[in-house]
């Protein structure tokens, strides 16, 4: 089982059996395997209106696994997208048809979710019955576990990505599962803490490198300074964020350019489900952050503009900069003053769901503590940075690109 994600929202991997919970232990009776029964009912029942966003993920997954099922020799499986449902199911594979609900369609995890499920589907996983439920909550455990696996060599197979990516791209949704969990979320029978689905993943590839970011040799000459890249109407990255305050994708759009006081900016859009419409001002220049408006309205800005780069990109070089943040809430603003050292440190080969690249790095440290309070890998191909580590006075946020679509 997989569950929905959305744009900002913690994504949750319950089992469809939470109705199971409480049950005692006894042999799986009639009126139990029509409990399981209904439970999918309720997730594939009711009509559900797509947008042409949605129609083509929809079809996305459908190629997806017709492909995999092409790969591996097995009979088609269907995929159908029903309206969301209360318990919060994104995904279940059942007996040839892979059910989606429209939620998960706006998630960045819908690669790894339709992976799992097909997983389910290519290791025969049909429901289980005629057992007692300590029976059926151990071998549905392991059924998770093997459907995570198997995700990763269909990734691989199918989607042709390099193991690394496979893996962390599995690891990834995970974490996202275990960050709900940790806001209160309660792990769904049929499932192991999603910390420990983390750990038996890993265990299963262990010479895979899925966090730590592997240093490039120096060449006998270095690359040559990158300039900043130019970015175009339509240029996209989906994003996944995890901290303290929640994990979740959103997906950044190269909206327009724009002239505010005679200077030129990139303006990107992100959209949430709700309608709340976010819009990033970038300097052309030298991509600074200015400020970011939410419906129309400034939210928060940097004076001057916010560096992350000082182009052209070197190896070595370094700046520092004292900015003035200021944030408005509920009518009223506050300020504050952050001072930064900044260097670029050197090139890493970074495995993100996105891919794996040769990045430059940047790490940030507060001017007064000579504290890291940042980390940032700037991949030219991507014409972005593709990993992100910041600390907060809340607590590290880690951000990764997940997919992108730039020219």
């Amino acid at each position: 089982m997989a569950a929905a994600g959305t744009n900002h929202l913690p994504v949750i991997d319950p089992d469809d059996r939470a109705a199971l919970r409480s049950a005692p232990e006894r042999p799986m009776n009639r009126a139990l395997r029509l409990l399981c029964v209904l439970t999918v009912v309720a997730l594939v029942g009711g009509c559900v209106s797509l947008t042409p966003a949605q129609q083509d993920r929809a079809a996305e997954v459908q190629r997806f696994a017709d492909a995999t099922t092409h790969a591996y020799g097995m009979m088609p499986v269907r995929v159908t997208v029903q309206a969301s449902n209360r318990l919060g199911i994104g995904g279940v594979y059942r007996q040839g048809n892979l059910y989606l609900s429209g939620d998960a369609l706006d998630s960045g995890h819908l690669t790894a979710l339709a992976a799992h499920e097909l997983g389910h589907y290519l290791l025969g996983h049909e429901p289980i019955s005629g057992v007692s439920m300590a029976e059926f909550v151990k071998a549905q455990e392991r059924r998770e576990l093997d459907a995570n696996a198997k995700a990763v060599e269909i990734l691989m197979r199918v989607r042709g990505m390099p193991r690394a990516q496979a893996v962390r791209t599995m690891v990834v949704y995970l974490r996202s599962a275990q960050n709900a969990q940790s806001h209160g979320t309660p792990n769904a029978p049929g499932h192991r803490p999603a910390a420990e689905e983390i750990a038996d993943l890993i265990a299963r590839f262990p010479e895979t490198p899925v966090d730590t970011p592997q240093v490039v040799r120096a060449s006998i000459s270095p690359p040559p300074p990158l300039v900043v890249p130019i970015w175009k109407p339509g240029d996209q990255w989906t994003f996944w964020s995890d901290s303290p305050r929640g994990s979740g994708t959103y997906t950044w759009s190269v909206d327009r350019e724009q002239t505010i006081d005679g200077t030129e900016y990139y303006v990107i859009a992100s959209s949430t489900s709700q309608g709340v419409v976010r819009e990033f001002f970038y300097q052309k220049s030298d991509l600074a952050w200015r400020m970011l408006k939410v419906n129309g309205r400034v939210e928060s800005s940097a004076e001057p503009a916010q560096l992350r780069y000082v182009w052209p990109l070197v190896i070595g070089s370094t700046w520092e900069q004292t900015v003035t943040l200021t944030t408005m809430s509920d009518g009223k603003s506050s300020k504050e003053i952050n001072a930064r050292s900044c260097r670029v440190t050197g090139e890493e080969a970074v495995t993100v769901t996105a891919g794996i690249y040769r990045a430059i790095k940047t790490e940030c440290r507060d001017t007064t503590t000579g504290e890291l309070v940042s980390q940032l890998w700037y991949a030219p191909e991507a014409k972005h940075w593709v990993k992100e580590w910041t600390k907060y006075t809340w607590g590290v946020q880690e951000r990764e690109v997940m997919s992108m679509r730039v020219r």
